[in-house]
């Protein structure tokens, strides 16, 4: 063991044999204090270094990964990233998840996409060359980015304007509140009632909750066979409903 060590184990332990006052205690103290700054600064650079083997490592083998001191690393385009379903045929998430994601957003999106009357919404963040795109109708019309990876020259929609901005946001706090990862939310587009979109890498699958009013409840699921797979629709709870289906 290093003296610097020592000192930290010490320090640890209550600072055994070290003054509590007097001329040297000042003294004490500060070397102490180095000796420990030296040792956070090693840990800190060797776990540095593990992370990166690890996200390289990951990076061939996918999934996510689990880090010193760090938690749970989800490795982009694996199977983990996200927190996607990944069980099942199709795959499909537990029913506590479900429930508690239904919740929610019954709770926290619900009524903001209600109030403002919304039958669109997606929001693709810039990145990698691209820039920001939003899609936004409501009760006050139709809006998009006009940045040209969003939006072609023939697309009739107008930029946002200041009240639209105003509601985009309204949504994306709601949806950052209610905990679910959703980027796309559609009135009508994608069935009846009210679907949301959950974000994913997957090029396999789309995964989306829907909200339908006075839908039947009598099935518990629906498979319906496709020309590109099983499309699996679950009832939740209430008006709720989860559906995977085939990425096209």
């Amino acid at each position: 063991m290093s003296d610097d060590d020592d000192v930290v184990t010490r320090l640890r332990a209550g600072a055994p044999g070290y003054p509590e006052y007097g001329p040297d205690a000042g003294l004490t103290l500060a070397a102490a204090r180095r000796a420990l700054r030296r040792g956070r600064a090693r840990r800190t650079v060797g776990g540095g270094v593990a992370a990166a083997v690890a996200v390289l490592v990951g990076l061939t083998a996918g999934g996510a990964i689990q880090l010193p001191d760090a938690g749970t690393f989800a490795v982009p385009f694996g199977p983990g990233a996200g927190g996607l379903p990944d069980q099942g045929d199709p795959p499909i998430y537990p029913p506590e998840r479900l429930r508690h994601d239904v919740e929610s957003l019954q709770r926290q999106v619900l009524p903001a996409t209600t109030d403002l009357a919304l039958t669109s919404y997606l929001y693709e963040p810039g990145g990698w060359g691209r820039s920001t795109c939003r899609v936004f109708t409501w009760s006050q019309g139709a809006f998009r980015d006009r940045a040209a990876d969003c939006a072609n020259p023939s697309d009739p929609e107008p930029a946002l304007d200041g009240a639209s901005e105003a509601a985009f946001d309204r949504v994306s706090d709601a949806i950052e509140r209610s905990g679910v990862d959703v980027y796309r939310i559609e009135k009508g587009g994608w069935g009846p009632g009210t679907s949301f979109h959950l974000r994913d890498n997957s090029w396999k699958w789309n995964w989306y909750y829907s909200y339908i009013p006075g839908s039947s409840q009598d099935a518990r699921e629906v498979r319906t066979d496709t020309s590109l797979g099983v499309r699996l629709q679950v009832h939740v709870s209430g008006d709720w409903w989860f559906t995977v289906e085939p990425d096209d």
